[in-house]
């Protein structure tokens, strides 16, 4: 047998297999081969055909050829395979993620449910989701909020992206809600839209607009794709509590007979002994009342994390800045969260705003206490309001270790 090796031939053959290569992961995008997902950088209404990317397309198929027109203008990779998140009558995003038609319900014609689409990343690189059976409700896991558009860019401010599509992928028609005659109509009649803000369940189903709203549309890469890159990062662990109450914080179970701030902050540490998470006494509750804000209670500045790791913010100033990186709407108990309310008397830059539920020991009905959304970057500590005889809201509970070196388990 002849073993000689042709030295040029093989330098030749690595050089072709490298050009592929350093070819391969230029193409690969911003999730460096991972499916990507992104919110339109442009609007329109709900008459899909009628946005310049549409072509000469209507319905399901101008929405999905303005995500590939969108995708293939900010050069990411493969933008044929991207769809617009939207159902109607006769498909469901749910099957149309997966390359196929008609509803969830009937297996979207398969004899088993699809359930491979997904992982999926944002278009800054940072992981959105799971594959779609843990993106969806129940479970909900979603990481971070969609917010970047096509070029990598924030969405505005409060932007609301077209769906008719419910937590669980299916088409979203309760009560008035329409598809918008199948995505032919701009008139005032009602659809289910997502907010780019919000994760869990909201980030496809947060209430409604109408088809005559200019609003963006949220384009997903479809089928199976590899494992999402390393995201989860040290720092001061930050929970949501997994009960709620009115705002006289003394009534909780893990109050321990304290009352007002003191009662909220026996609340986190009594639940994060119990997940057994690392120094449990170091947790408070993000809480203000009539002499305290809620910034000036922690002592020590550092990156904060949720127990997934994900990071929330990077320091105080970063908590207080307007924008949160991802919302604390991981439960002491790992559960990921939608749109709950949390107790908080905070504006959005850290300090009292007076509406405390008098300093948090009345459930008067009488009196009212400011909630934040726990599944959003930027109401996450306010504006809401509600009064204090109310049981909903939970508690955001932030540990205040000198350390900011703890690990998402909950152990250095």
């Amino acid at each position: 047998m002849n073993c000689r090796v042709d030295l040029p031939r093989l330098l030749v053959i690595v050089v072709l297999v490298l050009w592929v290569v350093d070819i391969s992961l230029a193409q690969a995008g911003p999730g460096g081969g991972n499916r990507v997902v992104f919110v339109t950088s442009v609007t329109g209404t709900g008459d899909l055909g009628s946005w310049p990317d549409a072509g000469m397309a209507t319905g399901l198929a101008a929405g999905d050829a303005i995500c590939q027109a969108r995708a293939t203008a900010a050069g990411l990779a493969n933008p044929s395979n991207f769809v617009a998140w939207i159902s109607d009558m006769n498909d469901d995003a749910y099957c149309r993620v997966h390359n196929f038609s008609g509803t969830k319900a009937a297996n979207c014609g398969q004899l088993e449910l699809p359930a491979a689409a997904g992982p999926w990343v944002r278009t800054d690189g940072f992981p959105f989701s799971e594959v779609i059976d843990q993106l969806l409700g129940p479970v909900g896991v979603v990481y971070s909020a969609l917010q970047f558009d096509e070029f990598g860019n924030l969405a505005p401010t409060f932007s609301r992206s077209f769906t008719a599509t419910s937590f669980n992928g299916e088409l979203n028609v309760s009560g008035n809600n329409t598809d918008c005659g199948q995505w032919m109509l701009d008139t005032l009649v009602l659809v289910a839209h997502g907010a780019v803000e919000k994760t869990t369940v909201s980030w496809t189903a947060f209430g409604t607009g109408v088809c005559s709203n200019m609003e963006h549309l949220i384009c997903m890469e479809t089928l199976p794709g590899p494992s999402l890159p390393a995201f989860a990062e040290t720092g001061r662990l930050a929970f949501v509590t997994s009960t709620s109450g009115s705002g006289m914080l003394s009534t909780w179970t893990d109050a321990g007979g304290n009352a007002g701030i003191a009662a909220g902050d026996t609340i986190c540490q009594t639940q994060a002994e119990a997940e057994g998470l690392e120094n449990p006494s170091s947790f408070k509750a993000w809480l203000s009342d009539d002499s305290t804000n809620a910034i000036d209670r922690f002592d020590n500045s550092g990156r904060w994390v949720r127990l997934d790791g994900v990071t929330v913010a990077e320091s105080k100033a970063d908590l207080i800045d307007g924008l949160l990186f991802s919302p604390i709407n991981v439960a002491v108990d790992g559960t990921y969260l939608s749109n709950y309310g949390a107790w908080t008397g905070t504006f959005s830059f850290g300090t009292t705003n007076g509406v405390d539920c008098q300093n948090w020991m009345s459930a008067d009905i009488g009196f009212s206490g400011t909630h934040g959304s726990t599944n959003d970057v930027r109401s996450w500590t306010g504006p809401g309001e509600a009064t204090c005889n109310q049981t909903f809201a939970r508690l955001y509970c932030l540990s205040d270790t000198p350390s900011s070196k703890i690990f998402s388990d909950g152990f250095e």
